[in-house]
């Protein structure tokens, strides 16, 4: 069996964690881990992964990640640029531009990294004509589009000609000019008799582009029984008002438009969540689409908030160890990161809370597994602590489940996993003054 393989360097990120990741959908934009390996001593790693086919693969170091595409049997070296990997984590991570050495003129990231730089320089010079010499810009647009048949008449990789038809069609068949392709004509063109390619960004981006908003694109006599079947809970009623849309062509259509309706209203609040979030999942357990329901079920687990009064979702922290506070006990869960420098004054500051308020609240630290070794000052950190203490992978699924997206986050439960703090104050005073100190001491005292 044949392997893609990536030799790397991140100088300055010896002993840390690798994290190689898949985007499963383009709809949510959904990860799964596929690689986990780590930054060796002298700051390099390998990924060596099963063929994908041609997919793009998103790289995290750190709190850095970066994108790039992989075709089979193929060996990449690359380079994260030192000053992209920050010393201090936020969760979500900042995009950096990795570096390629020796790649191949047929492979896929040189193509689309090739095509790309063209239309963004051509677009640049003719966009500024768009309003000031109109006929000019049109000639232009058409004699770029020409030219980038000519280019790749020849290309033999599907998923590259599809990237280009796509890419133009969001970057220069979505301007606003005379005689620009309407709706309709762009519908024939791009979507109407072509399969739907959810591996290819370049499509998705145009079809989530297409489709946006696209409850109020639709005539009323679909959108009014389309809301009403919502009101209903009615899934299939939804799918089937959909269907009738001129520019929706056949039943997977329909329902992935749908989801898309789902997330949008859901987030605009205009439609009742919990019937969106129902309707979401029974198209996940009812659909003949295998991505459709993969969409869905990660459609439910983006909408999926905790909030204050819900029970704390129960989840090992070890093989042996769950997540519960022992009987008759509040429990404060601290997220952190040992490497900050503000972490060990905010530890310093729950040792003291721990020391008083300890036969009421338990407590429990947990931070992000980065590296197979912490820094002397992280691990100085770390052995202050009095409590247990857990470093927890990236791929966990506590931090999506409650929500941590930076740190120190702090969550209060009641015994019964009652949630009565989200986020909680910490230990530190906050803008106004306040810390946890006093509820915890009401705690204590009964209140």
């Amino acid at each position: 069996m044949s392997n893609t393989k990536i030799l790397g360097s991140a100088l300055n990120a010896s002993n840390q964690y690798v994290y190689v990741s898949e985007i499963v959908d383009y709809i949510t934009n959904s990860e799964s881990i596929i690689y986990t390996t780590t930054v060796n001593e002298r700051g390099q790693f390998m990924i060596d992964i099963e063929d994908l086919g041609i997919r793009k693969i998103v790289i995290r170091i750190k709190n850095s990640f970066a994108e790039l595409y992989v075709q089979n049997n193929t060996t990449y070296y690359v380079e994260f640029p030192q000053e992209s990997i920050d010393v201090i984590n936020y969760f979500s991570g900042s995009e950096t531009e990795m570096l390629f050495f020796n790649l191949d003129s047929t492979d896929i990231n040189y193509k689309i990294l090739g095509f790309e730089a063209w239309m963004d320089d051509e677009m640049a010079d003719l966009y500024i004509l768009k309003d000031v010499e109109p006929v000019k810009f049109i000639k232009g647009i058409l004699k770029f589009k020409s030219d980038v048949q000519s280019a790749y008449a020849y290309d033999t990789s599907s998923f590259f000609t599809d990237y280009i038809k796509y890419s133009l069609g969001t970057t220069v068949d979505n301007i606003y000019y005379f005689g620009a392709p309407s709706k309709s004509t762009k519908y024939e063109f791009f979507l109407k008799e072509n399969p739907i390619l959810h591996e290819n960004p370049a499509y998705m981006e145009y079809l989530n582009d297409f489709y946006d908003q696209y409850l109020f694109q639709m005539n009323t006599s679909i959108r009014n029984p389309l809301i009403q079947s919502i009101y209903d809970n009615n899934a299939s009623t939804m799918v089937t008002a959909v269907s009738f849309d001129s520019l929706v062509p056949n039943k997977e259509f329909a329902e992935l438009i749908a989801l898309k309706i789902i997330q949008q209203e859901y987030y605009a609040n205009r439609l009742p969540q919990n019937n969106l979030i129902y309707i979401a999942n029974e198209i996940r357990k009812t659909s003949s689409f295998k991505q459709n329901k993969l969409i869905a079920e990660n459609l439910i687990d983006e909408f999926y908030t905790i909030i204050e009064g819900d029970p704390l979702p129960i989840m090992n922290l070890t093989e042996d160890t769950q997540l519960i506070p022992p009987l008759n006990k509040f429990l404060y869960i601290h997220f952190f990161d040992p490497e900050n420098p503000s972490s060990l004054s905010e530890t310093s500051a729950l040792r003291r809370l721990f020391e008083k308020y300890n036969s009421h609240i338990e407590f429990v630290s947990i931070y992000l597994n980065q590296g197979i070794r912490l820094s002397d000052f992280g691990d100085r950190v770390v052995s202050g602590i009095k409590w247990n203490v857990y470093a927890l992978d990236y791929g966990h699924p506590i931090w999506k489940s409650l929500n941590v997206g930076a740190f120190p986050y702090y969550i209060l439960t009641k015994n019964d996993l009652k949630i009565v703090g989200l986020p909680a104050l910490g230990p530190s005073p906050n803008g106004v003054y306040e810390t946890i100190e006093k509820t915890f001491y009401d705690i204590q005292k009964g209140n």
